[in-house]
């Protein structure tokens, strides 16, 4: 092994000077304000302009953004290979398949990332990204912590365009869930929901604030949690139920999870025993069967089989028989069935 790895180090030594410093670039094309609209090759970028050359492996120069038409998010500087270098990443994405394509997502970012980060809308910048969407999606958020810290995850607020900037806020949140931070997500969703006032000191959890009903679900699920782990299961069962109401077809990760974390709430519930209150266990019953034709019986946990029976919900009491009226005295009951006729008036003899 050692003689190995000694002749390895030697190799590379021998290679000549010019082969050990390669330089990395990627092919775009410039729109100058002055000197028309060059193709060639981004090696480099920073917040005040990119190294371009029109010459593959040759040495470029560096053009500041003033000199590059757009202001803003809109500098003239196309990618050519973004397409190329995303599509796989994208299909996955699209496929729902998003552990696989966080990886994906990853490996662009982390290839291209030192050649054009600077670059506003580049897509090392979207690739981190959408690898933080697919990890959420996935249910990885422990992952989604230190992938916050990267270079490229800091300038998605500055690089991409406002579409992305609230979905990445709740990126954000997900990554204090997912770092088990339950203070910090606990005072990061106080923005997120309207104060209780009034009649609203009444709702079990407070409303959110006006925002999209997906959004919604996510703050109710996060919330649940936090409320799951200061043991406060009636309010975390509340927005639990909250979440599978909203999700129930668009979303069926978070359906499912929201599902599961209240069954174990409702199997612990002490209530499930009671003979004379049977309404607990009706309620276990209908989350676990519903669960199990949602998501099959096979994906259920052992323990929550027992309850996946479609619920006998108790009949309501019979209505009171009202006794039958009796005809006045002097007057003849109308025969069953038929609508009593006034009588008729005789006619004068003729």
């Amino acid at each position: 092994m050692k003689k190995s790895a000694l002749f390895v180090l030697a190799a590379i030594g021998l290679m000549p000077l010019a082969a050990q410093s390669q330089v990395r670039e990627t092919p775009a094309t410039i729109f100058l304000v002055q000197g028309g609209n060059p193709q060639g090759f981004i090696q480099g970028s920073n917040a005040q302009g990119v190294v371009f050359s029109p010459v593959q492996g040759q040495q470029g120069k560096t053009f500041p953004f003033s000199s590059i038409k757009g202001d803003g998010l809109n500098k003239g500087v196309r990618l050519s290979a973004r397409s190329e270098v995303l599509a796989n990443a994208r299909a996955m994405f699209a496929e729902g398949k998003f552990r696989e394509a966080a990886a994906e997502y990853g490996k662009v970012s982390d290839a291209f990332s030192a050649l054009i980060l600077g670059i506003p809308q580049n897509f090392a910048t979207e690739a981190r990204y959408f690898q933080l969407e697919s990890l959420r999606r996935a249910g990885a958020f422990s992952a989604m912590p230190a992938l916050l810290e990267t270079p490229a995850a800091k300038t998605i607020t500055t690089h991409l365009p406002e579409s992305f900037q609230r979905p990445h806020t709740f990126q954000k949140l997900w990554a204090l869930y997912g770092a088990k931070d339950m203070a910090g997500l606990k005072a990061a969703l106080e923005r997120y929901q309207k104060p209780q006032m009034g009649q609203e000191k009444l709702l079990p959890t407070p409303n959110t604030t006006d925002m999209t009903l997906y959004e919604t679900a996510q703050i109710a699920f996060l919330r649940a949690k936090v409320y799951d782990s200061e043991g406060e299961k009636e309010k975390a069962l509340q927005d639990y139920y909250r979440v599978f109401s909203l999700t129930s077809g668009n979303d069926p990760f978070l359906t499912k999870q929201a599902m599961g974390a209240a069954m174990v709430i409702q199997k612990n519930n002490p209530g499930l025993q009671n003979e004379t209150n049977k309404i607990p266990l009706l309620q276990m019953q209908s989350l676990a069967y519903i669960f199990s034709k949602q998501f099959g019986a096979d994906s259920m946990p052992a323990a929550f089989k027992e309850f996946a029976v479609r619920p006998e919900l108790p009949k309501p009491p019979k209505a009171e028989e009202k006794p039958e009226e009796t005809a006045a005295e002097g007057e003849a009951k109308p025969a069953e069935g038929e609508d009593a006729k006034p009588a008729e008036e005789e006619k004068p003899a003729e």
